[in-house]
């Protein structure tokens, strides 16, 4: 290592390797407010090499369930509902919504981050080796990094892959934290980050978070990753076919259309105040993994829509029911036969649909 230099420090994104099943919108990502180790007794003495961050081949790294302040710091930030999991004990169950005529499940992990019209992204870090044809082969000695949990600055559950070779010299080294992987660098234990052009529906939960999938399996549990020193738990949603091409470099956002009744009824007959249970969503669930372009985005803006007169929600089962959309998804006109009005709200949700029954 060159010690006159300081280390480099990375500034780019991530992509979640094929041992977890891993889409994503149009900002920077700067690192931020990253956080020290966590056991920095547990670290390399700041030797000749300069290795500080770096842990050694087998070196085991804590949970975050360890860190009292950082759980409570994820469980307020997460988007999740603590009263509804502590009654399902600690499960998070799934909804009921409509999309592409079919009746639909869906998880709801609440608000997703936004910089004015574009979705956040965040980097996940996936150790690679190539496969001597131009491509990526996942380490699965090694989990990938992401640099931030819910309450971070930038932090968000959709995260773009981020393949980092390691050269020859790497022996299964340890890299717990964004500092780490800086520091790698410099040591030459692995190469410049490579961007995958992809994305993937990632949230970090609090470690004893549960997810249904129904099917008759029993709920799953989070998947471990590294991050800001510790082992982190997040659920990569979709399989295959939640991996997702970036559109011009962004993150794509849908819409989820809450229906409002046409159908007066009471004394004297009133159109009903309330929105149907079921929303319904632009985007169906996916026949096949994308190619070049994708074709599913779990964010959603909310519409408001007032049916037009004598139509009830329960006939309402697709999208193009609604609207007239141009090529690339956008409004451009709307059927007078079926909506009376609708308004587009300011508020994005992460809501993604589940793909297969047993499966997240």
């Amino acid at each position: 290592m060159n010690t006159t230099n300081p280390p480099r420090v990375l500034a780019l994104v991530v992509l979640l390797g094929a041992g977890c099943d891993a889409l994503q919108p149009l900002v920077d990502d700067d690192r931020y407010d990253a956080a020290p180790p966590a056991d920095p007794d547990a670290m390399v003495a700041d030797d000749a090499a300069g290795s500080r961050h770096v842990l050694p081949a087998g070196s085991a790294v804590p949970s975050i369930a360890d860190d009292a302040a950082l759980v409570a710091q994820i469980r307020l930030n997460d988007g999740l509902s603590d009263g509804a999991l502590a009654s399902s004990g600690g499960v998070l169950v799934r909804s009921t919504g409509k999309a592409a005529g079919a009746t639909v499940m869906y998880w709801n992990f609440g608000a997703a981050p936004m910089a004015g019209n574009f979705a956040v992204t965040a980097p996940i870090y996936v150790l690679a080796d190539s496969d001597g044809a131009g491509g990526w082969i996942p380490r699965a000695d090694h989990p990938p990094l992401i640099d931030s949990i819910p309450g971070d600055v930038r932090y968000s559950p959709i995260r773009r892959v981020i393949y980092v070779p390691v050269t020859a010299s790497y022996a299964g080294e340890v890299l717990p934290s964004v500092e780490a992987l800086a520091e790698a660098l410099d040591l030459g234990l692995v190469e410049e980050p490579v961007p995958a052009g992809t994305w993937r529906n990632m949230p970090v939960v609090p470690p004893d978070t549960k997810l249904e999938v129904g099917g008759g399996a029993l709920p799953v549990d989070p998947t471990e990753v590294y991050g800001r020193g510790f082992r982190v738990t997040l659920f990569p949603l979709g399989g295959d076919r939640g991996v997702q091409p970036l559109r011009n470099g962004s993150m794509p956002v849908g819409q989820e259309s809450r229906l409002f009744s046409g159908v007066p009824s009471g004394t004297p007959p009133t159109l009903p105040a309330g929105a149907d249970a079921q929303p319904l969503f632009q985007y169906g669930i996916p026949a096949a993994p994308p190619t070049t372009s994708f074709n599913y985005t779990p964010l959603v803006t909310q519409l408001d829509v007032r049916l037009a007169n004598g139509v009830a929600p329960s006939t309402i089962t697709s999208d193009p029911q609604l609207f007239a959309r141009t090529g690339s998804g956008g409004i451009n006109g709307h059927y007078v036969d079926t909506v009376a009005s609708y308004v587009v709200t300011t508020s994005v949700s992460n809501k993604p649909l589940q793909f297969e029954e047993g499966q997240p």
